[in-house]
């Protein structure tokens, strides 16, 4: 860890300090630290700054610590973007986070410097440095709030996704910051931002709101996809291509569209918008990329229609589905998720099935299904809602035991991803069966809702520091 330096140090004094100590020229000095002896003295002298490669090169030389000057020479630096640019990208290497935060501050008022801050934002976002990244675009986002800018949208977006983790009430609230920027992105990239937003409100089970930024991708992508494929020349300004084929954002909004459709128990209109994305005939496009997009509609289409004729109450449906379903890696799980569902609400008998996968359900449970990237979210909460669903159909089937312990499993996941909705949910389950509980479940149950109890007021104590 870099050793903490007094604010009001000056680098020039500790630097004469250390070369008196020992009993050095600053000839000498310079020569063994690799610069320039008439740029050292100059900067003693208080007549020039000195580079952030120049401040590497003293510091290493006096034995110290890389960074240990980053915030004397942050509160020493005049506003000079040959220096501070460098510095910017050195402290984010470094991870002097406090130090980028003091410099950009300094710079932010300035206009001159936002297109610069926020160039140096999107290299350290391309490398993965987030920390360093979020900083500087909250910091220009914050200097841009008045101005109905370009600029501010890409800040509020890299904020968006840099900001989405496992927490669900994080998530909303980060939907909520960015979504009135969206438009102001371009309209390639706003397809990219309209994509995260549908993905992270399906996350939430915000459908209506989910489905209100579906159909404007699709809006959105057809329009582009037209101009495109008839060359209409639309404006003079140089276009932004999106991350994907266009196409590759229509046939995703009528998946969505047709998904959200299913959950809202609408299975016609659902497979309504099967047959969308299904009919393929309207693209243009035929490169191998491309084809192999096709292909994944394709079948998604041929399982989501066997899974909406099953959700609409088909059980004739079911082993072909399954057989179906289980030649594709990592979709089983999915899978079940519906099945156990429909199950519930057409009072089905799928033991067979549960018991078939159940080690695939346990595997993922065991190993931890939770993670920070905001995509996996969709399927921890899925995942979470899906073990509440085995229990309560296990519950309705007279096992108490078994309906028991997947509550409980639910119950812990759900505290893992703060799902309060469910949390609430298996406790409501829970306390209407206590009675037949075994004493060994009730005390796992007591055991983490002692967790959920101290996670509330760890969040309440902390709420009252930042208020």
């Amino acid at each position: 860890m870099i050793p903490l330096v007094p604010t009001d140090i000056s680098i020039s004094t500790e630097l004469v300090k250390y070369i008196e100590k020992e009993n050095l020229s600053i000839s000498s000095f310079a020569n063994r630290a690799g610069i320039n002896s008439g740029t050292l003295s100059r900067f003693i002298n208080g007549q020039q700054q000195l580079s952030v490669s120049g401040l590497d090169l003293i510091t290493k030389a006096m034995n110290l610590e890389e960074g240990y000057f980053y915030t004397a020479y942050a509160n020493e630096s005049s506003l000079n973007w040959r220096r501070l640019g460098p510095f910017i990208m050195r402290c984010a290497e470094l991870g002097k986070l406090e130090c980028i935060s003091h410099t950009v501050d300094m710079m932010v008022d300035v206009q001159a410097y936002a297109p610069q801050l926020f160039d140096s934002a999107e290299v350290l976002y391309h490398k993965g440095n987030l920390a360093a990244a979020l900083i500087i675009y909250k910091k220009v986002a914050e200097g841009e709030k008045y101005r109905h800018s370009e600029r501010l949208g890409w800040c509020q977006y890299r904020i968006f996704t840099c900001s989405l983790n496992s927490d669900q009430e994080n998530n909303l609230n980060c939907i909520i910051q960015f979504e009135a920027y969206v438009q102001r992105l371009p309209e390639a990239v706003q397809l990219e931002a309209l994509e995260a937003l549908t993905n992270t409100l399906l996350s939430l089970q915000k459908w209506d709101k989910a489905k209100h930024y579906a159909r404007e991708m699709g809006r959105i992508s057809r329009f582009l996809y037209t101009v495109h494929n008839h060359k209409i020349s639309k404006s003079k300004k140089k276009n932004v291509t999106p991350k994907k084929p266009l196409f590759g954002y229509i046939l995703y909004s009528d998946l969505i569209l047709g998904s959200i459709a299913a959950e809202k128990s609408n299975y016609n209109e659902a497979l309504f918008y099967v047959s969308c994305y299904e009919n393929q005939s309207w693209i243009v496009e035929s490169d191998a990329v491309s084809e192999g997009i096709k292909k994944k509609f394709t079948n998604w289409a041929k399982g989501n229609r066997y899974l909406y004729q099953l959700m609409n109450g088909n059980f004739q449906v079911i082993d072909e589905y399954i057989e179906y379903i289980s030649s594709l890696e990592n979709e089983i799980l999915r899978a079940l998720f519906r099945i156990v569902h429909a199950a519930i609400v057409y009072h089905w008998n799928i033991d067979k099935y549960l018991e078939q996968y159940e080690s695939v359900i346990r595997e993922y449970y065991e190993q931890g299904c939770v993670v920070g990237d905001y995509n996996q979210q969709i399927i921890n909460d899925r995942f979470a809602n899906f073990l509440a669903e085995i229990g309560e159909y296990y519950i309705n089937q007279g096992n108490i035991h078994k309906g028991t312990r997947f509550i409980l499993d639910s119950l812990n996941v759900s505290y893992k991803i703060n799902n309060t909705a469910n949390i609430v949910k298996c406790c409501s389950t829970i306390e209407y069966i206590r009675h037949e509980i075994d004493p060994l479940d009730l005390l796992r149950y007591s055991q983490l809702m002692k967790e959920v109890h101290n996670r509330n007021e760890k969040k309440v104590d902390e709420n009252c520091l930042h208020s």
